[in-house]
Formats: structure tokens, sequence, C-alpha cells
């Protein structure tokens, strides 16, 4: 086992220039998906980069895709580096192709942010947006979630504000209305978009273009902020029939959002309901691989800060610059232990999915 703390990026150009070097090294074919009209912060290119390896028109795939949620790409980049450089990738059966999408919202990884350049959250994004839309709780608690400022009697209250939310309806109706996704406030949380993304898009084409002869659909999606810090769970957000097939594949412990035993809340507009449109429920089997980090109230309060900072701060203030590297430390545990269990447990649901594909 090498030391597998160096497969983590310090950055975004880190990580795409690292991805892209171990991919061409490992055999695989390399294509990139450019972000038009944005650069990065030292102006870097932003791109979605896509490896493959494996037969043409495989009967099988196994996709592992990292940074849809942006910042959380240190760690789905360096699950990916990790798997490209050690020799588990080699033990998969040679009929299955392996695909890695590394960055699929490359603007919320290069700026640190968890949402795109339209603050959309892609987990939210894939709906119909020709009909009404979900989650009209969210407009009453977004004042309070977004105020002026962020310091001071305004904060103060918009807490308190909150509380009293929180004790009339109760904490459950108030995570609904916080996360389940809303399409009304464009600088809020959690913010669905009025149309599909960029990403959307890309994520689409990727599947159409590389999944569209394949029977079988084994797809990964990394993500991090859930859960106690470390721990990799398992999640499918799928119907029952699909969460059956993810614990065959992927162990007996894969926890299921419909189940209502998942750190993660039910959400709609994912990944996942983008895949299943083009590819049909019944040949996709797919889960997020979600790690723990810190506890759910210091993620929500470094998230919700950073959502003010974009609607109403200054990201190059002092205060500005505080909050982004918390956002940062809030999805990703930049220390060698939490890595090395990240990396344990992502190669564990791979060779767990190799043993059973073989």
């Amino acid at each position: 086992m090498q030391n597998r703390e160096l497969y983590f990026p310090a950055g975004f150009e880190d990580a795409r220039r690292q991805f892209a070097a171990l991919a061409l090294h490992a055999g695989f074919s390399l294509s990139s998906h450019v972000l038009p009209a944005h650069d990065g912060p030292v102006g870097e290119t932003l791109a979605c980069d896509v490896a493959c390896r494996g037969p043409a028109n495989p009967g099988r795939i196994l996709i592992i895709s990292s940074g849809t949620h942006g910042v959380e790409g240190f760690c789905g980049s360096g699950c990916q580096a990790s798997l490209l450089t050690e020799s588990l990738i080699d033990a998969l059966p040679s009929d299955l192709a392996v695909l890695l999408v590394h960055a699929l919202n490359p603007y919320g990884f290069a700026w640190l942010r968890r949402t795109n350049e339209d603050n959309i959250d892609l987990n939210r994004n894939f709906v119909d947006h020709t009909k009404e839309y979900p989650n009209p709780a969210y407009d009453e608690i977004h004042p309070w979630l977004i105020p002026e400022e962020w310091d001071g009697a305004a904060r103060a209250e918009a807490d308190a504000q909150i509380a009293r939310y929180v004790e009339a309806h109760g904490m459950r109706a108030f995570q609904a209305a916080l996360s389940s996704g809303q399409y009304s406030q464009a600088d809020g949380l959690f913010y669905g978009g009025r149309a599909a993304a960029w990403s959307n898009h890309v994520w689409r084409r990727i599947l159409r273009e590389y999944c569209g002869m394949a029977r079988q659909v084994v797809a990964i999606d990394l993500h991090t902020g859930l859960g106690p810090s470390g721990v990799g769970e398992a999640i499918c957000v799928g119907d029952e029939a699909e969460y059956r097939r993810a614990q065959a594949l992927f162990g007996a412990d894969v926890t299921w959002t419909g189940g209502g035993g998942s750190v993660s809340a039910q959400v709609g507009g994912s990944l996942v309901h983008g895949a299943h449109e083009e590819l049909g429920a019944d040949r996709l089997t797919m889960i997020g691989l979600e790690f723990g980090t810190h506890p759910i109230p210091q993620t929500l309060e470094a998230l919700r800060a950073e959502t003010w900072l974009t609607a109403r701060g200054d990201a190059n203030s002092p205060q500005g610059q505080r909050i982004k590297r918390a956002l940062r430390d809030a999805f990703y545990v930049d220390e060698p232990a939490w890595k090395h269990a990240v990396v344990d447990r992502f190669f564990e649901i791979v060779e767990h999915v190799g043993a059973r594909l073989s």
C-alpha cells in the first residue's frame, strides 16, 4: 500500500493534471468537456475530464464520478487517483469497461463552491423543468438562511426565526424545506435551477456516448459531508428494485433513502434520476458513496455562510477567505488518517463490485 494521502490534490488544477497523467499511464483514453465562458481563480481552464478503459461498445460498464458537488471533488479526485495508481483496477473483470468522470462540476471544485457557476446544486437539477416545481416551503425560511449580514444583529435575529420555525413545525419539516431542493430563490441553498445546467447536459452526453450498448451499468458517485468522519455510506436513491440490486452488488450495508435509514434525505433531481432517464432503470444500479467529515451543524453552517458570501458578501475580504476555507474544511478533512479510511472504504466497495461481476 502506497502513501495514500498523496493521491488527494491541493486544488482543482492539481487534481486535473494528476488525473490526466495517471489515466494515460494506466492505459485509459481521455477526453474533456470544457465549461464555456468561465475560468478558474488563476485563469485555468475549467473542464470535466472523462477517462475510459476496456472493450469498445461494452456489455458491462462501471462508472465512478466525482465533483458533482464541486468542493467535494477533493475527496472524489483522491479516490479516482488511488484507483488509477494501485493494482485494484487491473483485478476487475476484463470484459468490464471502466469509466471515470472527473469533476463533473469543475466550477464548484475550482472556486470552492458546492454549487455550480449559477449556484445550482446538480443533485437537484435533474427534474422536469416544464412542470410545477416542488417545495414551496423553502420561500419562508430563505430570508433567515441568507440574512442581510452574516455577523451581528441581523444574523442573530435570523437564527432566532429559524429556532421559532423549528419549534412550531418540527426539525423534520425544517430539514425538508431546507434540503429537498428549491427552485424559486436563485441565491439560496439547494437551488435546483430553472433549466438544465451545463453539467446536466455533460452527464447525459457521457452516458449516451459510453453506455449506449451496455446491458448493465454500475455507477458510484462520490460525495462528502454526511455521517461519521471517515465512514463511507453506500446510498441508493432509486426504487426498491434498484436498492436490492445495489445490496447484491455493493454489499448488504447499502442504505436506501426510500426506507428512511440513510444519512441522506430523499431528494429529487439527482444524477441518478438523469441516468434513469438516459439508460432506463432496469439496467442501471447506482449508489452515492458518502464520506462523513464533521457533524451536520458544522457542515450546514459552512454551507450557509458560503451561500451568503456569494449572494451578499465580498469573497476577497478576510471574512470571505475565512468562509471559503471553512467550506473546504467542512467537506474535506485534510488529514492522513481520514484519507486512508476513505480509500480503504472506496476500495472495499470496488472490490465487492468486481467480485460480484466476475
